[in-house]
């Protein structure tokens, strides 16, 4: 198993374990790396891409690194068969949330959380059927 694949399956286990203790701000931080470690994976091992390849795309455009992987995994998952719009809409919705819980000053309770893991959950389900 690669380290990110075994790195996003931590993730996704701490995001699990903190929503369960009541510790919800960071939920949102390790869902959402989850599923873009996840992502990486996918991009190294079953697209056969590299870190530089992902570094140029990202110089020639003017998104970020996630924005520009995502994009390439949505992609990719269209050639797969794969339900990309709802993937792009849960992985898009996560995104905002982990932003949001990370950066703005808002309180993130049980709730939130709780959407923090679906969303995770149900991307992590599309991505796995990518290998």
């Amino acid at each position: 198993m690669s380290s990110l694949r075994n790195k996003s399956e931590i993730n996704i286990d701490a995001a699990e374990h903190l929503d369960k203790k009541g510790v919800y701000p960071p939920v949102a931080h390790c869902a959402y790396y989850s599923c873009y470690q996840f992502m990486k994976h996918i991009w190294l091992h079953s697209m056969n891409k590299t870190e530089n390849d992902l570094a140029i795309l990202t110089r020639n455009t003017t998104e970020g690194s996630h924005e520009v992987l995502i994009n390439q995994i949505v992609k990719h998952l269209v050639t797969k068969n794969q339900d990309a719009r709802s993937f792009n809409t849960e992985i898009v919705s996560l995104k905002k949330l982990r932003h949001k819980s990370d950066y703005d000053n808002v309180e993130i309770g049980g709730e939130i959380s709780a959407d923090e893991i679906k969303l995770s959950k149900s991307s992590l389900i599309v991505l796995k059927k990518c290998l």
